[in-house]
């Protein structure tokens, strides 16, 4: 193969080639960031300024009702009721108050037609004082029952008091249908007459009747009930006892 005379120019040309390339290939060089080692934290700063007040919220759903606190201290006492120690605010001024007279006397009494005044017998009793119950009488009163007299006391109720009494009995016939009646007899005073009833058989029988007066008159009270009973045929009859109460 000849060699031309000619082969040094294709070289000059070769090497612009070459070095144009190596300006490219340093013109489209890459460079990849690579995260170093994180420093340490600085001061905080100071706070900045409040900004301004915003927008009021919905309001929110009512919560559930807590637990229900500690009872707190008693207050200061109160002042005193209205009517000046006159009573419980009743017209009559009247305290209320009750008692219970139980009888120690088991003796029975005799009733009948033929008995009595017009057939009242008195009903006698003797209280039994370990048996009755006298703490509960109205304010400043003493006893409603005077085993004395043998009457019921209302020497210290009030004009306009009432009084209420159940007469514990023990009644015992000697004939079918008997009728028998008992009262709270006020000497010059009408007197309120209870009916116990008629007593269809021949049989010991034991009840209870209740009786209401009403302190109407001055002289109601200085005179005292006297306990009556009458029956249309032969009976024998026991007062057990009773409860006075008053209002």
């Amino acid at each position: 193969m000849a060699i031309s005379k000619n082969m040094d120019a294709p070289k000059a040309r070769y090497a612009e080639a070459v070095k144009s390339t190596k300006v490219e290939e340093s013109n489209n060089t890459e460079y990849i960031a690579v995260p170093g080692i994180q420093g340490e934290r600085g001061d905080t700063g100071p706070a900045g300024p409040q900004g301004p007040e915003g927008p009021r919220g919905e309001r929110g759903i009512p919560g559930k009702d807590g637990k229900e606190g500690p009872q707190g201290p008693q207050g200061p006492k109160g002042e005193p009721g209205r009517g000046g120690g006159q009573g419980y605010e009743s017209p009559s001024g009247q305290y209320p108050g009750w008692a219970y007279y139980q009888n120690k006397n088991k003796k029975p009494l005799f009733l009948g037609p033929d008995r009595g005044d017009d057939g009242w017998v008195d009903i006698l009793m003797e209280d039994d004082e370990s048996s009755n119950v006298l703490k509960f009488l109205p304010q400043g009163s003493v006893s409603l029952w005077n085993s004395v007299t043998q009457r019921i006391n209302f020497k210290q109720l009030k004009v306009g008091a009432r009084i209420d009494i159940r007469y514990d009995i023990a009644l015992t016939t000697d004939t079918n249908s008997t009728e028998a009646w008992i009262r709270t007899y006020i000497p010059k005073v009408e007197s309120p007459t209870g009916y116990i009833g008629m007593l269809k058989y021949k049989y010991p029988y034991e009840m209870s009747v209740n009786q209401t007066l009403y302190v109407d008159l001055s002289k109601i009270r200085s005179e005292g009930g006297i306990i009556q009973a009458r029956a249309d045929n032969e009976s024998t009859i026991m007062l057990k006892g009773m409860y006075i109460s008053v209002s």
